[in-house]
């Protein structure tokens, strides 16, 4: 009987995040297929319920996990930890992270014997107090392969730095989570070609299906109901829209939107829905344990999103049977556009007026994508196929 390869993957925290959502089905679809490691900064966040029996967890020492956690979390870890972490985020913004990573990774034991070793988080910019997880797998593992995952515009989220291009460049190979994040990088890495490859993230399609039909949601058929699944941050571009629905709604569209999510631009966007008098017509539900109970009776899903890589929602959205709009970000046309999923409109305030008030005229056009996807089958066989072959050197080197 063959030996199962043994695979440890590195991540900062397993808390609310699309990358962490990711990271959890990842496992959840390769536990019985290798011999699984989580090394994990920070065991916190609900989805460390989630995870599968099957893994092995190594949680990092006190120290290594000051770069997963807040500085009001590292007070709980006791006054001279909460101290530590305090002067090393001084001393990153000052100079750079650099001597802070090296003096907590020193902290840490040295892990040995495995065939593949994953880095699960992009290096943030120098001056950021968080991450490291590239830098643990470098220096800290000794393994066949090592691996790091891409899960940004690598152009715009602020890491495209000559450090992390040394980084970068002395692994074995890149996955990219889609052929979007995959050129973005290469245009700032191309001697990387050759070694760099897109896998799509992880989706449980099974759960979120199993989860789609447990009570859902009945919304009002006079209204064309739309639903945005998102972080309320200034990036997924909830402020914009909040304008584009006033629009409509004077031209006598009858419409409601639905927001499900939490995030540091709740209480503006609160008060600005409520200083134009939208209550009745933007509801806002918060962080809900299921969203999907939201969407399956849903007209349409909107995602107006600034910058986005590759999220997970639209996957989630296309096996719902849930037609998309989203604004046109490195991944919209092949994951929205290219798999007749729905609209990409142009990324501004008219474009996503433009794209809502074309599908609000034309609604047998957003029946034909919801027939369609229908039809579709989701499965993540080609996922775990793609992942595999890289693992095992055999993926195409096709581009």
């Amino acid at each position: 009987m063959n030996r199962k390869k043994r695979l440890i993957i590195v991540s900062n925290n397993l808390a609310t995040g699309g990358i962490q959502k990711a990271l959890v089905n990842f496992l959840k679809e390769i536990a019985d297929k290798y011999d699984v490691t989580l090394f994990i900064y920070s065991y916190s966040g609900k989805y460390i319920f989630e995870l599968p029996a099957e893994i092995n967890i190594i949680k990092a020492n006190a120290f290594l996990k000051l770069l997963a956690v807040s500085q009001a979390e590292a007070k709980k870890e006791g006054r001279f930890l909460c101290l530590l972490r305090a002067l090393l985020v001084v001393w990153t913004r000052m100079f750079t992270n650099r001597l802070p990573l090296s003096l907590l990774l020193f902290t840490e034991k040295r892990l040995k014997g495995y065939d593949a070793a994953i880095s699960y988080v992009q290096s943030p910019d120098s001056r950021s107090f968080y991450g490291g997880c590239n830098e643990f797998v470098l220096k800290k593992i000794d393994a066949v392969k090592k691996i790091a995952y891409i899960h940004c515009d690598y152009l715009q989220y602020g890491g495209n730095t000559p450090r992390n291009k040394k980084l970068y460049s002395q692994f074995d190979h890149i996955i990219a989570v889609s052929e979007g994040c995959r050129k973005q990088f290469l245009q700032a890495i191309p001697s990387l070609s050759s070694t760099t490859y897109s896998v799509k993230n992880s989706v449980d399609f099974i759960d979120v299906q199993k989860k789609t039909d447990c009570s859902p949601v009945p919304y009002d058929r006079g209204k064309f109901t739309i639903i945005t699944v998102a972080r309320l941050s200034e990036e997924k571009g909830i402020i914009r829209t909040i304008d584009v629905i006033e629009e409509l709604l004077e031209k006598g569209y009858e419409i409601c939107w639905h927001l499900i999510g939490d995030g540091r631009q709740r209480k503006y966007i609160e008060e600005r829905i409520f200083s134009k008098s939208l209550e009745g017509q933007i509801l806002l539900h918060g962080e809900q344990e299921n969203p999907y109970r939201y969407m399956k009776n849903a007209d349409l899903f909107l995602l107006p999103s600034y910058h986005e890589a590759a999220p997970m929602v639209i996957e989630e959205a296309k096996c719902i049977g849930l037609p998309i709009l989203t604004t046109n970000t490195i991944s919209a046309i092949e994951m929205v556009e290219q798999c007749r999923a729905g609209w990409v409109c142009q990324n501004s305030t008219a474009g996503i007026k433009e794209g809502l008030e074309y599908i609000l005229r034309n609604r047998e056009e957003l029946q034909h994508i919801r027939e369609g996807l229908k039809k579709q089958r989701f499965s993540q066989e080609s996922i775990f196929a793609q992942l595999d072959a890289v693992i095992n050197g055999e993926h195409a080197n096709e581009r």
